[in-house]
């Protein structure tokens, strides 16, 4: 036990050093942003079309809460698997996007969050300036 409070008082001390206060930053990793460009937060209403695998075609209407030039975060109902694609119809404006689900997860009993990616960056898509800086 007491090789564990030592290392504890060297590593506090070291961090002391370096002007790093406190211990709520212990086992903390900064993880880089790996986006080309920050995501904004949106509210934009989509229609969603896609193909379950083996299945028969769908659509449902979603929305966009983030997004950037080169994809978004959708609220959807329906099942999708990473891999899929999907068409993309910006509801605010007669624009269509095709993109691909790179993950999701689910948010609750009905809705999952989705990661979409498009092939080509399309900032004009979302149809709001905060997406094109």
């Amino acid at each position: 036990m007491s090789r564990i409070f030592d290392a504890l008082k060297i590593a506090q001390a070291s961090r002391s050093k370096t002007n790093m206060q406190g211990g709520n930053i212990l086992g903390l990793i900064e993880t880089p942003e790996r986006r080309e460009s920050p995501r904004v937060e949106l509210n934009v209403d989509l229609t969603v079309y896609g193909r379950t695998a083996g299945g028969p075609p769908f659509y449902e209407t979603a929305k966009a809460i983030r997004g950037n030039a080169n994809g978004g975060l959708l609220l959807v109902t329906i099942p999708v698997a990473e891999g899929q694609d999907l068409l993309l119809i910006n509801n605010q404006v007669p624009k269509e996007q095709l993109c691909r689900v790179l993950e999701f997860r689910v948010r609750d009993a009905n809705t999952s969050e989705v990661s979409v990616a498009f092939p080509e960056p399309n900032a004009e898509f979302w149809n709001t300036a905060a997406v094109a800086k």
